[in-house]
């Protein structure tokens, strides 16, 4: 079992050999506790030697190690010196269970267990401290359950999906998915990334993320992982997955169709083919152009290994029909051009006549050969050798014997027993003697057959060559347009952050603005208390005075007030300074200005003239810094004062005009 001490001898003894060295009694208490039963320190020895570790180190401490191992509080002693375990932990015959990294991460990804937050935790430790031992599928779904992954490899290394449980596989799927999809969007300075944007950050750019869908929808099982992999694949992605699709029907050719697999092989091949097909229709979604040149080479290869497997007996010997319903359905797929689908029924046609013909020159062979016949009779023969090649390989691009192969491939007319789609290979092997005799040939002129042959290959080699420098200068153009499209976007991004840039700026100006202003009136505010205080103090000292000195003239007292007063409406002329200044009427300035004329208005203190107002000149309440005139205009008010004892308004502070024509 996982976590026992006989486990860890049998997949890693080194790592338990280290544990004995530096805790021998925590390894001996683990043996007494599966043991289940009552033991001596002599047969824990012969166990500890028969699972392979060197007891050597601890050859005279046996002894010592007893004792230690009855001070444990888990082990109890009984009267024969014999040891049991005693501690809790459950059943001793059940040893506790110690996770791997890949089945705590299992328990993770299953959505529909409900468990504590503590066995969480502790599931998010165990995936956290042994990720070196998780496959590139569970590091992924790690990093969606969004368990810390502080390192990842350079490149991946050994997939192996169908080693991962189907749930951590989905997982790791939809993951794929949202960081691929995060890495094609852009993301403008100022908003704040999306979850997927900020994951996909953690993740190096380096490390190819589709790629690993490949291997995924190749996988001989059924998937919905798999299948939702599909999905998420387009480009040369998706055309490696064909490919990797069309290698497990070859492949499932060489299987034993008698086996005790069969029945499982059909069930598999069922589901495999309706994935490959909804695969194969992504890939070829649209029509294939002549000038696309990367999704025509990938028809022009599947098409030409879909007929090699319609041409090879085994696909017809299949009970199931599986293999062969998938080769058709790529042979005669409609987004396939239809000379391509000729070119390979052409060129396997001709590979079957010519491996009769092949054959029946070996059943016939045994006459002498001149050296004209011998060389006239070994060109079809290496043609033959090329297109073979051209059909199992897929045609490598840019290759100059797929041309040749493929020219001649037209021009060789198809025997009887050429191979025709949805039909076996006809066999050629009951023709009669006569009909395998070569009739007489004419050197010469199968000389100057070939050299036309020749000659018309090179001429469709050079157009072909011309064709492909066309497409070239084509994608060199497009590419250009692409590079300018990238130096606009760009552009237009760094003029979008000098904007940015300057409306901070500007914010920055006017909260550095604001705030000396808020300081400001939080210091008038400060001096307006202050001087609050101060006249209480007074009115305390006024009444005081009165008190205690009874003889004082009315008058004295009546200046004093007057003089007190005065200090306030000091102050209340430096507020109402900074009130018309303000530039709204609802702002700090003009809200502490009518506060304070309020609370002064208590002690008979009122405001005198109003902003803006024109009146006649009186030297008397007004002050007139740029010269006296008939007709003036306040430009900040005055304070009277206004009492049931003054027969008359006591100016306290004059209001400040201008004149009319200023």
């Amino acid at each position: 079992m996982p976590g026992t001490i006989r486990y860890k001898a049998a997949t890693n003894l080194i790592a338990l050999q280290g544990e004995f060295e530096s805790d021998p009694v925590k390894v001996l208490a683990e043996l007494v506790r599966e043991t289940g039963k009552r033991t001596t320190i002599t047969a824990l020895r012969k166990q500890v030697e028969g699972l392979g570790i060197n007891t050597q180190r601890f050859a005279d401490k046996w002894s010592d190690l007893r004792q230690s191992l009855v001070s444990s509080p888990h082990i109890r002693q009984d009267a024969k010196q014999g040891l049991r375990w005693g501690g809790g932990g459950g059943n001793p015959g059940r040893p506790r269970r110690e996770l791997s990294a890949s089945a705590a991460l299992q328990e993770l990804a299953d959505k529909s267990r409900r468990m504590r937050e503590t066995t969480r935790q502790s599931l998010f430790d165990v995936v956290s401290a042994r990720l070196h031992e998780l496959s590139p599928y569970e590091r992924l779904a790690a990093h969606a359950l969004d368990v810390p992954v502080a390192e990842w490899p350079q490149q991946w290394v050994a997939p192996h999906p169908e080693r991962v449980p189907e749930g951590v596989r989905l997982v790791a799927v939809a993951h794929i998915g949202d960081v691929s999809r995060a890495r094609g969007r852009i993301t403008f300075p100022g908003t704040e990334p999306s979850r997927a944007s900020r994951k996909a950050a953690e993740i190096p750019p380096s490390l190819n993320l589709l790629s690993l869908l490949v291997p995924l929808v190749a996988m001989p099982v059924p998937s919905p992982a798999a299948d939702k992999a599909v999905s998420l694949m387009s480009g040369e992605h998706a055309r490696n997955g064909v490919r990797a699709v069309m290698d497990c029907f070859e492949q499932a050719l060489s299987a034993d169709t008698e086996s005790e697999d069969a029945p499982d092989q059909k069930a598999w091949l069922t589901s495999f083919l309706v994935r490959a097909k909804a695969l194969l229709r992504r890939t070829l979604a649209k029509q294939v152009k002549e000038d696309a040149t990367p999704s025509r080479d990938f028809a022009e290869e599947m098409t030409a290994r879909a007929y090699a497997l319609l041409a090879d007996p085994r696909t017809w010997e299949q009970p199931n029909g599986l293999v062969r319903e998938w080769a058709q359905h790529v042979a005669e797929h409609p987004a396939i051009p239809a000379e391509l689908r000729e070119a390979a029924r052409t060129t396997q046609s001709t590979a079957a006549a010519e491996a009769a013909d092949a054959g029946k020159a070996d059943s016939t062979g045994g006459g002498e050969k001149t050296k004209d016949g011998w060389d006239a009779g070994t060109a079809p023969e290496t043609t033959t050798v090329l297109a073979g090649k051209a059909g199992s390989t897929g045609f490598e691009e840019g290759s100059d014997a797929d041309i040749e192969v493929g020219e001649e491939a037209d021009t060789v007319e198809p025997s009887d027993a050429a191979t025709e789609v949805g039909g076996p290979p006809h066999d050629v092997s009951g023709e009669t003697p006569e009909a395998a005799q070569d009739p007489e040939r004419d050197p010469q002129a199968e000389i100057a057959a070939l050299t036309r042959l020749l000659e018309k290959e090179r001429s469709n080699a050079d157009t072909v060559r011309a064709e492909h420098e066309r497409e070239r200068r084509a994608a060199s153009a497009a590419l250009a347009e692409a590079e300018a499209a990238g130096n606009r976007l760009r552009l237009r991004l760094e003029e979008e952050e000098k904007q940015r840039a300057e409306a901070q700026s500007r914010a920055h100006a006017a909260e550095a603005k604001w705030e000396s202003a808020r300081r400001d009136l939080e210091e008038a505010a400060q001096r307006a208390e202050a001087m609050t205080r101060q006249l209480r103090r007074r009115d305390d000292e006024l009444r005081q005075s009165r008190q205690t000195a009874r003889g004082a003239s009315q008058a004295q007292l009546r200046q004093a007030r007057i003089d007190t007063l005065r200090v306030l409406a000091a102050v209340l002329a430096e507020v109402a300074d900074q009130a018309v200044h303000e530039a709204e009427e609802t702002g700090p300035a003009n809200a502490l200005y009518r506060r304070v004329l309020a609370r002064a208005a208590a002690a008979g203190v009122l405001d005198m003239g109003v902003l803006g107002e024109e009146t006649d000149y009186d030297p008397v309440v007004h002050r007139a810094p740029g010269g006296p005139g008939a007709r003036v205009v306040v430009e900040r008010p005055g304070f009277v004062w206004q009492s049931s004892r003054e027969p008359e308004l006591v100016v306290l502070e004059q209001a400040i005009v201008r004149r009319t024509d200023q």
